[in-house]
């Protein structure tokens, strides 16, 4: 003799469409925020320019933001500090490019201090970022 079993029905909820949610949540915000950031978390708004190089990834950085000050890796150092961090790095690796990544609204001599401070430790292989305009 053969019995048919009956299911129980379950009483929780179905797990499967709330699992469909929650990951297409997490994919949306990743991509919101990943538009959305600014490189470091700092606010640096570069110039426009028609003409410009894709930018090696083997570079150093240095963001100049429109008060002036030096940042290093998203950190706010001094001109001693950079100067210091510019050094280690050519000893390390002398035909490093270094970018000068400064804000559209900083003035002249800021900028001026960051490529001197460049060219003090022996850095002559640089270039300054700007944003390719369409």
């Amino acid at each position: 003799m053969h019995f048919e079993r009956t299911r129980k029905k379950s009483k929780s909820p179905d797990i499967l469409p709330m699992i469909d949610v929650v990951f297409f949540l997490l994919v949306f915000f990743m991509i919101f925020t990943t538009i959305k950031t600014t490189p470091l978390g700092l606010d640096v708004e570069l110039p426009k320019a028609v003409t410009g190089n894709p930018q090696d990834t083997s570079s150093f950085e240095i963001l100049v933001d429109k008060n002036g000050l030096f940042y290093i890796g998203g950190k706010s150092v001094t001109g001693a500090e950079l100067r210091q961090a510019l050094d280690q790095r050519i000893k390390v690796n002398p035909d490093v490019f270094v970018v000068v990544k400064a804000d559209k609204e900083v003035m002249y001599e800021h900028v001026v201090k960051a490529l001197d401070h460049i060219r003090g430790v022996g850095g002559y292989k640089l270039g300054l970022a700007v944003e390719q305009d369409s």
